[in-house]
C-alpha cells in the first residue's frame, strides 16, 4: 500500500513524499502523528542545527527537519533503492547542497562522519523494528557507536524510535533516556549526554 508521507511543517509543509512500501520491503514508516510528537519533542525549528537520520528508510525525517530549517541534514540509507529514492526527494525539493546521503551501514557511515568533524545536534535512529517484549540489544548497541563515534555536540539530543513493548536501556555509554513517549505499538525514546 502506498503510504502517505507529507512534510507536516516549516517551508515544505504539505509536499508529498511518495513512498510506496511495497517497492521498499515493507519498510516501516513513522506514522504521521509520530512524526509530529518527535518533532515537539527535539524542537519544533531546527535553525543552525545538524539533524542526522540514521536509517533513513523514506527519507522523511530528515526532509522535516530540513522543511524546519537545519542547516544540514545526514541520510544514513543502507539499501540501494531506499538510498536512490530519498536522493531523488533531496534533489526534487533543492535541498542536495544542504544534505550528505550515504549508502552505507550505520557504523561505517558514523566513522566518516567523524573523520569528516561534523558535530550532530540531533540524531533519530529508527532501526527495523525487533517485536519482542525484553530488552533488546540492538538499541545499546546503537546507542554505544553513537557515543564512540564522538560527533556529539554536548547537548546532543539522541531520539530512538520503536517497538513499544521493547526494553530500552534507562542508561548506556554515556547516555541518559530522559523520557519514553507511547504512541501504541510505536514508542519514542529521548536520550541525552
Amino acid at each position: 500500500m502506498k503510504s502517505t508521507v507529507k512534510i507536516i511543517a516549516g517551508n515544505m509543509r504539505g509536499r508529498v513524499i511518495p513512498f510506496d512500501n511495497k517497492k521498499f520491503s515493507q519498510a516501516d514508516i513513522t506514522p504521521q502523528k509520530v512524526k509530529g510528537a518527535i518533532f515537539s519533542m527535539i524542537g519544533e525549528e531546527l535553525h543552525g542545527k545538524v539533524f542526522l537520520d540514521l536509517f533513513s528508510g523514506s527519507g522523511q525525517m530528515g526532509l522535516e527537519a530540513l522543511s524546519r530549517w537545519c542547516e544540514k541534514a545526514i541520510f544514513i540509507e543502507k539499501d540501494i533503492e531506499r538510498f536512490r529514492f530519498i536522493r531523488k526527494e533531496v534533489e526534487l525539493t533543492g535541498n542536495l547542497e544542504r544534505s550528505i546521503l550515504y549508502n552505507l551501514d550505520y557504523a561505517i557511515a558514523l566513522s566518516k562522519i567523524s573523520k569528516s568533524g561534523i558535530k550532530a545536534d540531533i540524531v533519530f535512529a529508527d532501526p527495523p523494528y525487533v517485536k519482542s517484549s525484553t530488552e533488546v540489544d540492538m538499541y545499546k548497541i546503537i546507542l554505544e557507536k553513537i557515543y564512540n563515534s564522538e560527533i556529539l555536540k554536548d547537548n546532543s539530543v539522541i531520539a530512538v524510535q520503536h517497538f513499544s513493548k521493547n526494553i530500552l536501556p534507562e542508561s548506556a555509554a554515556g547516555f541518559t533516556q530522559k523520557a519514553l513517549k507511547k504512541y501504541g505499538t510505536t514508542s519514542i525514546s529521548i536520550y541525552t549526554l
